[in-house]
């Protein structure tokens, strides 16, 4: 039993560094210009369905690097229309939200045209690897050591570089940031276009692990969304710790419950931190608090 548990343990870890890139963008976009992009989800579904069609006549790594492209260019896209809805002298966060949930559905009606509504899934690991009891699979461990990789160069970028300062500058006073001559409009841009990078390695490697289909977009964006705001939307460092416990949640729960509790256990879990008012939300839904 105790072995069980433990092998579940690992298992929803090494899942839980994919969420914890959706959490990156997420908390990102969220300290730089106090808004939500819900198309997160709908850009990892679209690397990993440009990926599985290129792969297959092309070769795997120019599928993999136009897949992430693909992911970016639609995060630019975003960023385009933020910047226009937002040239107003009072911008609504609340609008552009609204507005990336409808490009997320743009998207997924686009996989949806192109690739059809059969399952993407690519398992280029036939043997596992055995540690101890517990069989983990070396698909899992690169997406922990992707994740880790990325976590640490983030830090460096956010902490260690001048365009990294500007970007914490813009997050705590973009009135000020523009006038000391900080570019806001051009790093808010950029955060979009992160965003859309983390966002397409996120759905290579879902793709790589679990698979993923047209219609996943929303329940990533919701799992990135959860790991986000589990330890604070404020930190997006703090959202890969979220996301390992999202997916410690998500494995434990499809071990242990059946049917349609196992799906929607990890969805009442972040629900559960929702409530419990681990985010705020006043900047987004009207004023600073």
């Amino acid at each position: 039993m105790l072995l069980e548990i433990l092998e579940f343990l690992v298992r929803g870890a090494l899942l839980g560094a994919i969420y914890g890139l959706l959490a990156y963008p997420v908390s990102l976009l969220f300290v730089t210009t106090e808004s939500v992009d819900l198309a997160v989800g709908a850009y990892a579904v679209l690397a990993a369905t440009v990926c599985m069609a290129v792969s297959a006549t092309l070769g795997i790594p120019l599928g993999i690097a136009l897949g992430i492209f693909s992911a970016v260019l639609a995060s630019l896209v975003v960023g385009a229309l933020s910047l226009s809805i937002n040239r107003g002298s009072k911008p609504d966060p609340l609008v552009m939200v609204l507005a990336t949930f409808g490009f997320a559905t743009v998207l997924e009606s686009i996989v949806l045209t192109l690739y059809g509504k059969d399952p993407m899934v690519r398992q280029p690991f036939v043997n596992f690897w055995q540690m101890g009891e517990i069989r983990v699979s070396p698909q899992a461990a690169i997406n922990l050591a992707t994740g880790l990789v990325l976590l640490t160069a983030l830090y460096v970028w956010l902490y260690r570089t001048s365009f990294g300062r500007d970007m914490r500058a813009c997050a705590a006073n973009p009135g000020a940031a523009a006038l000391a001559g900080i570019p806001v409009q051009r790093i808010s841009l950029a955060t979009y276009m992160v965003g859309g990078l983390l966002a397409g390695i996120a759905g290579i490697l879902i793709l790589y692990t679990t698979g993923t289909s047209y219609s996943a977009g929303l329940g990533l964006t919701i799992s990135g969304f959860g790991a986000a705001v589990l330890f604070g939307l404020h930190s997006p460092l703090r959202g890969f710790a979220g996301g390992v416990v999202i997916g410690v949640v998500q494995a434990l729960s499809a071990g242990y419950l059946s049917g349609g509790w196992g799906t929607a256990a990890p969805l009442l879990f972040i629900l559960i931190v929702l409530a419990s008012g681990r985010a705020n939300f006043s900047h987004i839904v009207g004023g600073r608090a």
